[in-house]
């Protein structure tokens, strides 16, 4: 009696232990998921677990068996333990998911904790939008067809976030219509790393606007001024000023062009190459400075990519975007290349293409600009230009810039300093610097920046343009002196309010940047959401594709893009959510690959800022250097496409398949020099010899289209040559010296204690030609002659 009871109550146990088991099978709450999934390319479906309330009853090696049914066939068979260290799963994931067919997929998720799918299961419904690959390219496409046609950026993006809306949303258009406005512009605005950088780019430009309205950009220009002494070292200054002004395109475009144009004029350096030393140094250096009002957004969107990898169930990911950032650097090569260009051709005094006719007619007939310039359509918007009577010094200008790159710097080293010690990491500079918050940083930087100008410019009082030492008075406890109508002497630089006016009038300057950002982060989103970075994944992933070729072919793509759209920030919108995650994934996690393609969006998009007519820099640099923007354009075309090519080839394909990115940029170096002397020629040349792109266009011109040959600039003999550093002597070191010190060349015109007080502008008639003698064999008598008929500004 005793053995049968026992025996009904082992088997009422283990009764209860199935009933248990059975019941204790949880129900999936799917969450997480993709909006939209391409034919023919695998994905996942993740999933929150909903057990019952009998659940504990599990034993810790349970684990739960998953399969998915598309149309009474199996998709996908996976499995996952139940338990992690004791702790209850409450989310899963099953992948490898591949639907065929167009439209609406009903998936049943069937769960069960027995490999057969015995004793007990459950089935979760989850409906699946499927389009074709071809559609997802439609969004990015449609974006430049419309920025190519309008001109609009602005409305290229909208349309393109729009487009690809449709697609998610079924095609309805009013849907798609709603869904731009408080789906993906709204969720743009909203994310906290996306506010960060909008509040630090508008206090950088408010920042920027304060040192230029109160001198101090002008002073650090009239710093370099004083260096000055030929033409070759008036090149230099230009070139070198650019890296002074890293921080924005904008700023140094404009401060630049407006502080140097007069000297460039003084030095009969034409205004086309004037505007490209102008152009050049915009967007390369603050494309790559790793403090400027581009890094918001670059870093912006490598994180974006990073999230993206990580959504997508990716690990060992680069820590950060600012480490990701530091190591595209080395393989910046279009804008390392163009930077290292210009650099050269000063040096060696060479030119070639339409450049080397711009400059000889500068040089020998004094004409500043081409005869068909146009300079009336040039206007330059002096806003944020200082008073007549504000002193021009320096301090204003570097003390805020230093104190802003000392608290950016200040701010990575602490924030990442405790970062890592919290996450256990080895205490380096690349842990500290990797885990620091940059966006944090940066935002507090640009604020404290602002603050100390405001305060400069508050407590340092002006004279008749000069600094006024009001401390004389203060530490006697005394006012400024008053005029005898009753008003004082002397006043402030700025009082605070119209240092916080200026600063607004610089953050509205940001305005429409802000508006690109958002749209351009809403586009992203949306083109990702539409499913084209898996199409474009799975596309280049292929056998077909090799993953070594991905920098060289996203370096061309984003190049094309932003040519034919005039924008760097709406290509690297464009492309970075495709080509980033692409590259990740192609190349099975290889950091060079994917730090390639990066650095490949980055370049290519740069490049289009330089070669196309459309963009806001090249309008821009041509605006401020006062130089026909038609002129402009097809003088620096040479050097963009050059420097393109070089970047594709040496840079990107070699470094791809061969060699380190540091190796391509230091092989690429070489290249751009032995080009320069290969290619270029002198612009003194006493044979008045031209270069072979100018000796081939003019065959063409003459022999194919039958026009009349062109007329160029005679060189004219001259007892004085610039001293060229690539000859047989250059290593000679009176040579080296004389270079360096910028002894023994010509046109040591002008008195160097005026150039460097006084901005001045060489007379020139309505159409911006020079009305000065023309002669390269004037005396100096008559040079000084002509001199005293110079304006001063």
């Amino acid at each position: 009696m005793a053995a049968r009871a026992w025996r009904a109550a082992v088997w009422m146990a283990m009764l209860v232990s199935i009933l248990a088991l059975v019941q204790a099978v949880p129900e999936a709450e799917f969450d997480g998921n993709r909006k939209t999934y391409v034919t023919g390319v695998a994905f996942s479906l993740n999933f929150n677990l909903l057990y019952p309330s009998d659940a504990a009853l599990l034993d810790d090696a349970a684990e739960l068996f998953m399969r998915v049914w598309y149309q009474g066939e199996v998709l996908s068979n996976s499995s996952m333990p139940l338990f992690d260290t004791g702790v209850l799963a409450t989310s899963g994931s099953i992948g490898d998911i591949n639907v065929n067919k167009h439209g609406w997929a009903e998936l049943d998720l069937e769960l069960s904790y027995n490999e057969q799918f015995e004793n007990g299961t459950t089935r979760n419904l989850y409906d699946a939008w499927v389009v074709t690959g071809g559609l997802t390219v439609i969004p990015p496409a449609v974006t430049v067809l419309v920025a190519v046609v309008t001109r609009e950026v602005l409305w290229a993006l909208w349309i393109g976030v729009w487009t690809a809306a449709m697609i998610i949303y079924q095609g309805n258009p009013l849907t798609a219509f709603l869904r731009t406005l408080d789906t993906y512009m709204v969720e743009s605005l909203g994310n906290i790393d996306h506010a960060f950088v909008i509040l630090f780019s508008w206090f950088l430009s408010g920042l920027i606007a304060v040192v230029s309205k109160s001198g101090g950009a002008h002073g650090i220009a009239g710093l370099i001024i004083k260096t000055i002494k030929n033409k070759r070292s008036a090149q230099m200054a230009i070139f070198f000023l650019g890296f002074v002004i890293f921080f924005d395109d904008y700023a140094n475009t404009l401060i630049l062009g407006g502080t140097m144009r007069p000297i460039a004029d003084l030095y009969w350096v034409a205004r086309e190459k004037f505007a490209a030393l102008v152009d050049c140094t915009t967007a390369p250096i603050a494309s790559i400075a790793p403090i400027s009002s581009w890094i918001g957004f670059e870093l912006g969107l490598i994180q974006d990519s990073l999230t993206q990898l990580e959504a997508l169930g990716y690990e060992n990911l680069p820590s950060s975007a600012y480490e990701v950032f530091i190591n595209t650097i080395p393989s910046r090569y279009y804008p390392m290349f163009m930077l290292l260009l210009q650099f050269v051709l000063i040096l060696s005094m060479r030119e070639f293409g339409p450049m080397l006719e711009a400059e000889r007619r500068t040089q020998y007939k004094h004409q500043l600009n081409p005869e068909s310039a146009r300079l009336e359509e040039v206007q330059i918007d002096d806003k944020l230009e200082p008073e007549d009577d504000t002193p021009r010094r320096w301090w204003n200008g570097v003390v805020p810039i230093l104190v802003t790159l000392c608290a950016v710097l200040l701010g990575l080293m602490l924030t990442g300093y405790y970062s890592a010690k919290g996450a256990g990491l080895d205490l380096t500079a690349a842990n500290i610097f990797g885990e620091g918050d940059s966006y944090g940083s940066i935002l507090w930087g640009s604020f404290f920046g602002s603050m100390v100008i405001w305060v400069m410019a508050r407590l340092q009082y002006k004279k008749d343009g000069q600094i006024f030492n009001q401390w004389k008075y203060w530490i006697r406890f005394q006012g400024v002196p008053k005029n005898e109508d009753g008003t004082k002497s002397a006043v402030p630089l700025m009082d605070m309010y119209a240092s916080l006016s200026v600063w607004i009038e610089g953050v509205k300057g940001m305005t429409v940047p802000v508006l690109v950002l958002i749209l351009a982060w809403s586009i992203g989103q949306a083109i990702q959401d539409c499913g084209a970075d898996v199409f474009f994944s799975s596309a280049l992933s292929s056998d077909s594709m090799d993953p070594r070729a991905l920098p060289t072919l996203t370096f061309l793509i984003s190049a094309l893009i932003s040519f034919a759209t005039g924008t760097s920030w709406g290509t690297m919108s464009i492309v970075f959510p495709i080509a980033a995650p692409t590259a990740w994934i192609a190349s099975d996690g290889d950091e060079k690959i994917y730090f390639l393609t990066v650095s490949a969006i980055l370049s290519g998009a740069v490049f289009g800022d330089h070669a196309t007519a459309i963009s806001d820099t090249t309008i821009l640099s041509a605006m401020s250097s006062k130089c026909d923007l038609q002129a402009h354009v097809i003088t620096q075309m040479p050097y963009a496409l050059s420097m393109g090519i070089l970047a594709a080839l040496v840079g990107y394909l070699m470094a791809g398949y061969l060699y380190a990115a540091w190796v391509g940029l230091l092989v690429g170096f070489l290249f751009v020099t032995v080009f320069v002397l290969l290619v270029g020629v002198r612009i003194d040349h006493p044979q008045s010899k031209l270069d072979i792109f100018t000796r081939l266009n003019e065959a063409i011109r003459v022999h194919v289209l039958r026009k009349e040959r062109r007329v160029f600039t005679e060189v004219i003999a001259s007892e004085k040559e610039y001293v060229d550093i690539f000859r047989a002597n250059f290593w000679q070191a009176s040579t080296f010296a004389n270079f360096f010190l910028c002894r023994g060349e010509p046109d040591e015109v002008f008195d160097l204690e005026v150039a460097s007080t006084k901005l001045v502008e060489a007379p020139l008639d309505d159409e911006g030609r020079s009305l000065s003698p023309s002669s390269r064999s004037a005396s100096n008598e008559e040079r000084r002659a002509a001199e005293q008929e110079v304006s001063y500004t």
